[in-house]
């Protein structure tokens, strides 16, 4: 339950793979710099890369079906790491009253 980079660049809803695309962590994986660290767990709104791994749809293998839990299982990982920082910081449960300027700074503080 570490975070490790954090991207602010876009105001309102943007889904997670478009943040993921752009951010300095992707690139470095993609340039190399971080070869051999590991790899990543998406959900399904991700597309799967040698890097990048995502549920199987509709696994028809008890295989398939066991790569799924483990998979689900472990990004939930992720989940909890949400519900801390709402419960932490209650003013990213609701839209912040703040100039978007100063909204990316509260964020990343």
């Amino acid at each position: 339950m570490e975070i490790f980079d954090i991207v602010v660049r876009w105001p309102g809803s943007v889904h997670d793979s478009r943040i993921y695309a752009n951010c300095r962590f992707s690139m470095r994986l993609q340039e190399g710099d971080l070869a051999g660290s590991g790899i990543l767990l998406g959900d399904g709104g991700y597309a799967q890369t040698q890097i990048m791994f995502t549920p199987v749809p509709n696994p028809d293998t008890p295989e398939k079906q066991r790569y799924n839990r483990a998979q689900i299982s472990t990004r939930n990982v992720i989940e909890r790491v949400n519900g801390v920082l709402k419960r932490r910081f209650a003013c990213l449960n609701r839209k912040l009253q703040n100039s978007l300027e100063n909204s990316c700074h509260i964020i990343v503080a």
